[in-house]
């Protein structure tokens, strides 16, 4: 069975696995998949069991993106939801799709109809009571965290988003869809990461200028070297909160 029939036609887990995926999980199924740009897409979840969940902007959930059928071995990969309307038992999650790991993969063969199992939400990052100015730096991993702040009681206002990204075009692609404004640094990543030097100047010069709270997601090396950076500056620690989602040779670490 190749792995697109297995998400269109999954094999029935035995009652046992059955009742304890019930426990622990929520089943959904895609609602709606939308493509933005050559490596984004935006996913829509849905079912019933999501009509009573709470759910705070930066939250975020894990769902079995692999294991024949839902029986197994399971691979579990977390995502951040940039919205969840209760209501209509729906939650959106932007996908980028690289091509490197299962989470890129179901998200690739994903059409509407396809069942998934999703825990959560839970608490991953309280964008809420995030401070303004806030500066929040990430990579494609992070932009749909990023247009979650979108739903916080400030929205976009005084926020400055710095990412790195392989294709600055097709990164702009999701920036103007989601509406995101001219507070938008798009860096193209270089080889040995030269391209930092300018993400530090970047990130420094936006914490002078104002009494700015940072927020760090992405790639962990790069997080590393950038809070680095702002504590040797003279930024103090409470003013970084640092989420990372991925590390090269590593499974997803929080997810995106």
């Amino acid at each position: 069975m190749s792995p697109a029939n297995a998400l269109t036609n999954p094999q029935r887990p035995g009652r046992l696995t059955s009742l304890l995926l019930n426990i622990s999980t929520r089943e959904v199924e895609v609602r709606h998949v939308e493509e933005v740009g050559a490596h984004f897409r935006l996913v829509t979840l849905a079912a019933d069991a999501l009509r009573d969940a709470s759910w705070t902007p930066g939250d975020m959930v894990q769902i079995i993106v692999s294991g024949a059928a839902l029986l197994g071995p399971w691979e579990l990969r977390s995502y951040t939801p940039f919205a969840f309307e209760p209501d209509t038992g729906t939650t959106k999650i932007l996908w980028y799709v690289h091509g490197n790991g299962p989470g890129s993969d179901w998200a690739a063969s994903a059409g509407v109809g396809t069942p998934c199992r999703l825990m959560g939400p839970r608490h991953a990052l309280s964008l809420p009571k995030r401070d303004r100015p806030l500066i929040f730096f990430g990579d494609e991993t992070s932009f749909s965290t990023a247009i979650a702040v979108r739903e916080t009681p400030s929205g976009y206002r005084d926020v400055r988003f710095i990412f790195e990204v392989s294709s600055v075009e097709q990164s702009r692609a999701v920036v103007e869809q989601f509406g995101m404004g001219d507070g938008v640094k798009l860096i193209a990543r270089e080889e040995g990461d030269r391209h930092l030097s300018e993400v530090e100047g970047e990130i420094v010069d936006a914490y002078r200028s104002a009494a700015a709270h940072g927020v760090l997601t992405g790639k962990a090396p790069s997080i590393q070297r950038l809070y680095k950076a702002l504590r040797t500056s003279g930024v103090t620690a409470r003013r970084v909160t640092n989420i990372p989602y991925w590390a090269p040779g590593k499974k997803g670490l929080k997810g995106h």
